[in-house]
């Protein structure tokens, strides 16, 4: 991890630009104005002069003018580019200076509901030395304010610049079923999302909380009970179907199988005119991960349909992983029979989880934790 000088204040933001020399080389111009704060080496961990009362530090992503990366960037980023606006909106660090005299620095995570390791680092390393960047077991990120030994939550955030905005628009059908791309267009919105965390630097050189604290937000995933009701005693039948021919196949149960059946599903579905879809890249328990939810429940109400074969092998196949992740010693206690029964448990619950999804029975909703 290499070191960064503590900027601590507005002043000691400026003073860092203003005495730090651009790089310039046969990549860079001097135009670009590329200003590392610690080692040169890492020149993408830099300071981003916005404004006379407003310096950004970035560690490159798709805020920073020079050091960023994506299809969108090499398609359709010279149409929008990044304007001093967006920098000073959704950088890692903004330091501003304000009319009245007081000084903030601004901190935000990544965007998008993922890892963003980089960003972490450089938060690290790079925030004022009483603010402190720490993460939990659980994949959450905060702020440590050590003078007023207030720990505050980090939230993942959305606000995107232009370029990215229009680069999801113009290919929002082409990939409309992408897991990936979903992902990535969820996690972009225009304007600000609010969920910086702002600290105003006192003349003491105390942080103190701009506002309310961050909400910490939880995904959480609700079945339709009414919903799946209906389909109760298809989805036992096919649970029960799928334990039984279970035994019989676990030998075949490979990537060969799941290539063949995809195969032969598609073509199947092309003579009926079906819209299966190919859930390519996933295990072969997802073989319908991207198929309308409305398709695999006519499959499941109907032992005849066309392409209950298929289903019965995303189901067959959903049971060999949990098969292949029971692990019979982690329960030492247990006798033969109730090992048996804990593993039909698991196993069942993997299943449930399976055909909650590919039917649609299931919603993702945010909410905020209850302490």
């Amino acid at each position: 991890m290499t070191y960064i000088e503590k900027i601590n204040c507005f002043a000691d933001a400026e003073a860092r630009y203003n005495n730090t020399k651009p790089v310039v080389s046969k990549r860079h111009t001097l135009e670009q104005d590329v200003r590392p704060i610690g080692a040169r080496t890492r020149k993408w961990e830099r300071i981003i002069k916005v404004s006379d009362t407003c310096y950004a530090l970035s560690c490159g992503g798709r805020v920073d003018p020079v050091f960023t990366w994506g299809a969108a960037d090499l398609q359709i980023r010279a149409q929008y580019p990044i304007t001093p606006d967006e920098i000073a909106l959704m950088s890692p660090i903004v330091w501003r200076k304000h009319p009245d005299g007081t000084e903030t620095v601004s901190v935000r995570n990544g965007a998008g509901n993922w890892n963003h390791n980089n960003i972490y680092s450089f938060l690290a390393r790079a925030l004022p030395r009483d603010i402190l960047f720490q993460k939990d077991s659980k994949g959450k990120q905060f702020l440590y304010n050590r003078a007023r030994g207030q720990t505050l939550f980090l939230p993942k955030n959305t606000s995107a610049p232009a370029y990215l905005l229009a680069f999801h628009k113009q290919n929002a059908n082409k990939y409309k079923n992408a897991y990936w791309f979903d992902n990535q267009r969820r996690a972009a919105t225009p304007g600000y999302d609010g969920l910086s965390v702002v600290f105003e630097r006192g003349q003491d050189g105390i942080f103190t909380l701009v506002g309310k604290p961050q909400n910490i937000v939880v995904e959480r995933i609700r079945v339709n009970k009414s919903e799946k009701c209906e389909y109760k005693d298809a989805i036992n039948q096919l649970f029960d179907d799928a334990m039984a021919l279970y035994p019989l196949m676990k030998d075949n149960v490979d990537w060969q199988l799941r290539s063949d059946t995809v195969k032969q599903a598609t073509s199947i579905a092309k003579d009926h005119k079906i819209k299966f879809t190919d859930d390519r890249g996933y295990s072969s328990c997802s073989i319908f991960g991207r198929t309308e939810p409305t398709i695999v429940r006519a499959i499941l109400s109907d032992p005849d349909h066309p392409l209950r074969h298929t289903l019965n092998i995303a189901a067959i196949s959903t049971i060999d992983g949990s098969y292949l992740n029971f692990w019979p010693k982690a329960y030492p206690d247990l006798d033969e029979d109730a090992l048996d029964r804990k593993r039909r448990a698991l196993i069942r619950s993997a299943f449930v989880r399976w055909i909650n999804t590919v039917c649609g029975f299931t919603v993702t909703i945010m909410e905020e934790k209850k302490a």
